[in-house]
């Protein structure tokens, strides 16, 4: 059992507000998707085709953020019909994102790091419902209710692209978190190193400060300031 894991078994009978590890991996990241997600819609352009597409993710965002807002009221323990709901939310939200990208609304790279961040959320999400219940996830069968299939699915996937060699693993960690900081700082505009790892939660800062300078060797992003006060944008 991990620190995790146990920190969840201590607090059993607390509610998920007063629990470190929910509140700031699964709450307040749900959080600043849900803002990321609002940003986004704010800069498309709004016409006839898209105006539907808006609205069902608008919907769909405000859904999740009411689920997640409800799941600081209960107790890890009674949970998982909660939980659930929540899970079911983020799912809906993933799923109208990618019909919006399919439709040409949305850029592709976008909605693919919003589903990243939101896959995070689902995999942290899955520990509590698995708790709830007494189990212990078992990826090979089932996992408690609706999240199953979506995330079983997305861990075979995860499965198969360990099987390939460790530099074409490395080759593809690498063009994902370029593109997902290229997305963020093409929707902040300007953004420092703790902006962009408040959002890609799956790597260091030190480790995305490496990112960057990359880029900036490859003539892709520009930094401006220095040391902490750096920001970098798209170059």
């Amino acid at each position: 059992m991990n620190t995790k894991d146990r920190y969840i078994n201590d607090n059993s009978f607390q509610k998920l507000v007063h629990n470190e590890d929910y509140y700031r991996n699964i709450f307040k990241k749900t959080e600043k998707i849900i803002s990321v997600v609002f940003y986004i819609l704010n800069n498309i352009d709004h016409n006839k085709k898209s105006e539907t597409h808006i609205s069902n993710v608008a919907s769909k965002a405000h859904l999740a953020h009411e689920h997640a807002l409800r799941s600081l009221e209960v107790k890890t323990v009674n949970s998982k019909e909660v939980l659930e709901q929540f899970a079911q939310s983020l799912i809906a939200l993933d799923s109208t994102l990618y019909v919006t990208a399919i439709s040409g609304v949305l850029y592709t790279d976008v909605q693919q790091t919003v589903s990243a961040e939101i896959d995070v959320v689902l995999r942290s999400l899955s520990r509590y419902i698995s708790h709830e219940t007494g189990s212990e996830l078992d990826l090979s069968g089932t996992m408690p209710s609706s999240v199953s299939s979506t995330f079983v699915a997305r861990e075979q996937t995860r499965r198969v692209q360990k099987k390939a060699s460790p530099r074409t693993l490395t080759q593809e960690n690498t063009a994902d978190r370029r593109t997902r900081i290229r997305t963020i700082l093409e929707a902040k505009g300007e953004a420092t190193i703790k902006d962009i790892s408040e959002i890609i939660t799956d790597c260091s800062e030190k480790t995305i400060q490496r990112e960057l300078n990359a880029m900036i060797e490859d003539n892709l992003v520009k930094r401006h300031g220095e040391r902490r006060w750096s920001k970098y944008s798209i170059a």
